[in-house]
């Protein structure tokens, strides 16, 4: 009976939790995959940059309402003159009139030493039928903002179906870590029980061979998915946005699983939530400002203007001039160049709906497939889940026969195979059904 206890309590031990580590270790800090998602937004460097560009968005769209504003244009100039500036104005210039003569009476002779001089010019202009292309402007930057915003939806959309998918990898890796100690136990006293009744002469040597062949291959198995639980430990702490070699455990997810809504149901949900739509409707709106933007250049820009010069130490110009005035710039002509702009962007708005439309349609795509592999994911792991039971029981029945030696040692390693075959099985459906529920989340725009 002795050999039947030993597999009970290897059995109890391939079964229990991924998190749960031998009493002899000290646990690492559990992680929840709530707590895993809550970090990664917070300290995730790819999506740290995505913020950053909405910021940078932001700035322009503040920079794009400045041009509501009059502008202020500045000029100085300051130097030194090599050779004196030197005038001679006609006697008469200016007429001649009976009483007073000509004017200027005699040749008069303006003279402006090399000296250091200064010209200062100042124009404020402020914009008027511009006005209209400056808020159409203004309110194309800030589609450009809400795009950026719907970009950094999306990666982190992405992050977190890829945070998902990692931490259900750890969580595999480590209940096969949790089996595989279970399985070298289990070989290790199967072995020193062989290793007894071969001196009896009740077993075969080259099934005591065996037997330790096996515990050999369940060893190198242990450190290879040992390797792989740090490589995904790393994997995952990189997108944690923390220190690689941050230590952890994850924790077991719900037993139950969990019903996902109707196919339906899921197209409607998909199709209001995902950024990718929300994106193309409004590069859609974007193209449709870009045209009436573009139809604006038909009118004359008129601004109104104000000019102040100042010219010191030159003697023959005034010192101060001001002036006020309207500034109007048109191009009655291009040649039919507006025209063609126009019909360009006209065409980029057809173009915009399509994409519209495809991505629409290839959402729906992706939730539909999406919903039939999480179905088969679940059909998949229940199967597996009674064959890893039959085959757990046929095991129990043959440890008994064993016991009572009314079987072979190989028939009961063959057997034994077989069960951790079917465990396998199992690990492999429970990880490809929340990989597929990670990828249906995803593909519903859940964040």
């Amino acid at each position: 009976m002795k050999i039947a206890m030993i597999f009970s309590t290897a059995l109890l031990m391939m079964t229990l939790s991924a998190n749960i580590t031998r009493a002899q270790e000290e646990p690492a800090k559990p992680l929840t995959l709530e707590e895993a998602v809550s970090l990664a937004r917070s300290h995730n460097r790819d999506l740290k940059q995505a913020g950053i560009e909405i910021h940078k968005q932001q700035e322009a769209f503040s920079e794009a309402k400045t041009q509501l504003y009059p502008r202020f244009d500045t000029y100085f100039l300051a130097s030194e003159l090599l050779t004196p500036l030197d005038f001679t104005i006609k006697s008469g210039t200016f007429g001649s009139f009976p009483a007073t003569g000509p004017i200027p009476a005699k040749d008069s002779k303006v003279h402006t030493p090399a000296r250091p001089v200064a010209i200062t010019s100042v124009t404020a202009t402020q914009p008027l039928t511009q006005l209209l292309r400056i808020d159409l402007s203004i309110k194309q930057q800030k589609l450009g903002v809400e795009l950026s915003q719907q970009s950094y939806f999306v990666h982190e959309q992405d992050l977190v179906n890829e945070i998902r998918r990692g931490y259900y990898a750890i969580l595999q890796s480590q209940s096969e870590i949790e089996s595989q100690r279970a399985l070298l136990t289990y070989l290790e006293e199967l072995q020193q029980l062989s290793g007894r009744r071969l001196q009896q002469q009740a077993v075969l040597k080259a099934d005591s061979l065996r037997i330790a062949a096996q515990r050999s291959k369940a060893s190198y198995q242990l450190t290879v998915i040992q390797d792989a639980l740090a490589d995904q430990k790393e994997a995952l702490n990189r997108l944690l946005g923390r220190d690689l070699h941050t230590e952890f455990a994850v924790e077991t997810l719900p037993a139950s699983l969990a019903e996902e809504s109707s196919l339906q149901q899921a197209r409607a949900f998909a199709i209001e939530k995902r950024a990718e739509i929300k994106t193309e409707t409004l590069k859609k709106e974007k193209a449709a400002l870009e045209t009436k933007i573009e139809r604006t250049r038909y009118i004359p820009d008129i601004s109104i203007q104000a000019n102040y010069l100042t010219a010191p130490n030159i003697t023959f110009l005034p010192q101060n001039l001001g002036a006020v005035g309207v500034l109007v710039t048109w191009q009655p002509w291009d040649w039919g160049q507006k025209r063609h702009n126009i019909a360009q962007k006209l065409d980029a708005e057809k173009q915009a709906q399509l994409s519209i439309d495809s991505v629409r349609e290839q959402v729906v795509q992706e939730v539909d497939s999406s919903f039939r592999r999480l179905r088969e994911a679940r059909e998949l792991l229940l199967a597996a889940q009674a064959a890893r039971d039959a085959e757990a029981e046929k095991l129990r029945n043959e440890m008994d026969d064993y016991s009572h030696q009314t079987i072979l040692l190989s028939d009961l390693l063959q057997q034994h195979s077989a069960v951790a075959s079917a465990e396998d099985q199992y690990r492999q459906g429970v990880l490809a059904f929340w990989k597929a529920r990670a990828d249906f989340e995803r593909a519903l725009g859940e964040e």
